[in-house]
Protein backbone atom coordinates (compact mmCIF):
# COMPACT_ATOMS: atom_id res chain seq x y z
CA UNK A 1 0.00 0.00 0.00
CA UNK A 2 1.56 3.25 -1.12
CA UNK A 3 1.85 6.42 1.55
CA UNK A 4 -1.27 7.62 -1.11
CA UNK A 5 -3.43 4.98 -0.19
CA UNK A 6 -2.84 5.03 3.33
CA UNK A 7 -3.69 8.88 3.71
CA UNK A 8 -7.13 8.03 1.84
CA UNK A 9 -7.96 5.59 4.06
CA UNK A 10 -7.88 7.63 7.40
CA UNK A 11 -10.81 9.13 9.02
CA UNK A 12 -10.59 12.61 10.26
CA UNK A 13 -12.90 13.33 13.41
CA UNK A 14 -13.43 16.76 13.71
CA UNK A 15 -14.50 16.66 17.66
CA UNK A 16 -13.86 20.15 18.99
CA UNK A 17 -15.11 22.96 16.05
CA UNK A 18 -15.51 26.02 17.75
CA UNK A 19 -16.60 29.18 15.75
CA UNK A 20 -14.77 32.15 15.80
CA UNK A 21 -16.41 35.38 15.98
CA UNK A 22 -14.53 37.52 13.02
CA UNK A 23 -16.09 40.52 14.10
CA UNK A 24 -13.39 41.86 16.53
CA UNK A 25 -10.77 41.55 14.35
CA UNK A 26 -12.67 43.42 11.32
CA UNK A 27 -12.66 46.54 13.29
CA UNK A 28 -8.34 46.14 12.87
CA UNK A 29 -8.67 45.70 9.73
CA UNK A 30 -10.75 48.89 8.72
CA UNK A 31 -8.53 51.00 10.34
CA UNK A 32 -6.87 53.45 8.34
CA UNK A 33 -2.48 53.40 8.18
CA UNK A 34 -1.07 56.30 10.14
CA UNK A 35 2.22 55.48 8.99
CA UNK A 36 3.33 54.58 4.89
CA UNK A 37 6.25 53.48 3.05
CA UNK A 38 6.89 55.49 -0.11
CA UNK A 39 9.29 54.65 -3.24
CA UNK A 40 10.84 58.18 -4.64
CA UNK A 41 13.07 58.39 -7.78
CA UNK A 42 15.64 61.11 -7.15
CA UNK A 43 17.18 62.41 -10.36
CA UNK A 44 17.91 65.51 -9.24
CA UNK A 45 17.40 68.64 -6.60
CA UNK A 46 13.55 68.87 -7.63
CA UNK A 47 12.81 65.89 -5.96
CA UNK A 48 13.89 66.99 -2.34
CA UNK A 49 10.91 68.85 -0.88
CA UNK A 50 8.60 66.30 -2.58
CA UNK A 51 10.80 63.79 -0.47
CA UNK A 52 11.02 66.21 2.49
CA UNK A 53 6.72 66.79 2.40
CA UNK A 54 6.32 62.68 2.53
CA UNK A 55 8.66 63.01 5.50
CA UNK A 56 7.33 65.86 7.75
CA UNK A 57 3.76 63.97 7.24
CA UNK A 58 5.22 60.80 8.90
CA UNK A 59 6.45 58.33 6.14
CA UNK A 60 8.97 56.77 5.45
CA UNK A 61 10.96 57.07 2.03
CA UNK A 62 12.83 54.61 0.14
CA UNK A 63 14.74 56.95 -2.53
CA UNK A 64 16.61 55.44 -5.47
CA UNK A 65 19.32 57.68 -5.71
CA UNK A 66 20.83 55.06 -8.43
CA UNK A 67 20.30 57.91 -11.45
CA UNK A 68 22.76 60.46 -9.88
CA UNK A 69 25.65 58.14 -10.11
CA UNK A 70 27.47 60.29 -12.92
CA UNK A 71 26.52 63.50 -11.12
CA UNK A 72 28.27 63.10 -7.52
CA UNK A 73 28.06 67.01 -6.80
CA UNK A 74 24.15 67.23 -6.79
CA UNK A 75 23.99 63.13 -5.53
CA UNK A 76 26.10 64.62 -2.06
CA UNK A 77 24.43 68.03 -1.80
CA UNK A 78 20.83 66.15 -1.91
CA UNK A 79 22.43 63.97 0.52
CA UNK A 80 23.64 66.36 2.89
CA UNK A 81 20.09 68.21 3.07
CA UNK A 82 18.34 64.91 3.62
CA UNK A 83 20.62 63.98 6.55
CA UNK A 84 20.29 67.92 7.70
CA UNK A 85 16.09 67.18 7.48
CA UNK A 86 16.14 63.72 9.53
CA UNK A 87 18.84 65.64 12.28
CA UNK A 88 16.26 68.41 12.38
CA UNK A 89 13.44 66.18 12.90
CA UNK A 90 14.80 63.28 14.97
CA UNK A 91 14.35 60.95 11.92
CA UNK A 92 17.07 58.73 10.68
CA UNK A 93 18.91 58.15 7.04
CA UNK A 94 20.40 55.01 5.72
CA UNK A 95 21.86 53.77 3.04
CA UNK A 96 21.11 50.76 1.64
CA UNK A 97 23.36 49.46 -1.22
CA UNK A 98 24.85 52.02 -3.56
CA UNK A 99 21.08 53.00 -5.16
CA UNK A 100 18.89 53.27 -2.13
CA UNK A 101 18.41 55.61 1.04
CA UNK A 102 15.96 55.29 3.48
CA UNK A 103 14.59 58.12 5.45
CA UNK A 104 12.42 57.71 8.08
CA UNK A 105 9.99 60.35 10.25
CA UNK A 106 10.56 61.63 13.76
CA UNK A 107 10.90 58.79 16.09
CA UNK A 108 11.18 56.03 13.88
CA UNK A 109 15.38 54.59 13.90
CA UNK A 110 16.42 51.89 11.17
CA UNK A 111 18.69 49.32 13.33
CA UNK A 112 22.27 48.85 11.40
CA UNK A 113 22.11 44.92 12.37
CA UNK A 114 20.86 42.56 10.07
CA UNK A 115 18.94 39.57 10.89
CA UNK A 116 20.40 36.18 10.44
CA UNK A 117 19.24 32.76 11.15
CA UNK A 118 20.26 30.99 14.14
CA UNK A 119 20.41 32.46 17.50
Amino acid sequence: MGIFERLKSKKTVIEDYEEIDLSQYEAEVDKKATMMIKVAEVAGLTEVPRIKKEIYDGNIVIADVGFLKHDKLTLDRILKDLKQLADEINGDIVGLGDDYVILTPTGVKVDRNKIRGGK
